[in-house]
């Protein structure tokens, strides 16, 4: 069972820019007391992409849910997944591995939008949950 949600930066923006169905996710894992996360690879990526005036609201989002940060033990599980399945023809970028490492390590759901990601849980068993852009 997972012990809560993992938000993929794709989500992170989706709240950023308030998108509905995004921030009724956020609002019902609140009401059915799911935490919710963020990894410290997604903030870095969030901030890379903003501009000045909109850092005021990601500082407030980041602050108001939980950060992980990236441990050892999150770097070799990602460094293992990128080498086992780049040796199976699949390509997996760093921070895309890191993330689901982390999801891995914290048993959580990821949450994303990742078409890049939809293989994690039929071939790594780790649960993920997909939220359209309306």
């Amino acid at each position: 069972m997972s012990r809560g949600y993992l938000l993929d930066t794709n989500i992170a923006i989706a709240i950023l820019i308030n998108e509905s169905n995004v921030i009724d996710f956020v609002q019902q894992a609140s009401r059915d007391k799911m935490p919710i996360y963020f990894s410290a690879i997604t903030i870095s990526e969030v901030f890379a992409g903003l501009k000045h005036e909109e850092r005021l609201r990601a500082e407030k989002l980041f602050t108001s849910k939980r950060c992980i940060d990236v441990t050892a033990e999150i770097a070799k599980l990602a460094g293992t997944l990128r080498r086992d399945l780049i040796s199976k023809g699949r390509k997996l970028k760093t921070p895309d591995a890191l993330i689901i490492a982390t999801a891995s390590v914290f048993e959580l759901t990821l949450v994303s939008r990742d078409s890049d990601m939809k293989f994690i849980e039929q071939e790594l068993g780790i649960p993920r949950l997909n939220i359209d852009i309306v």
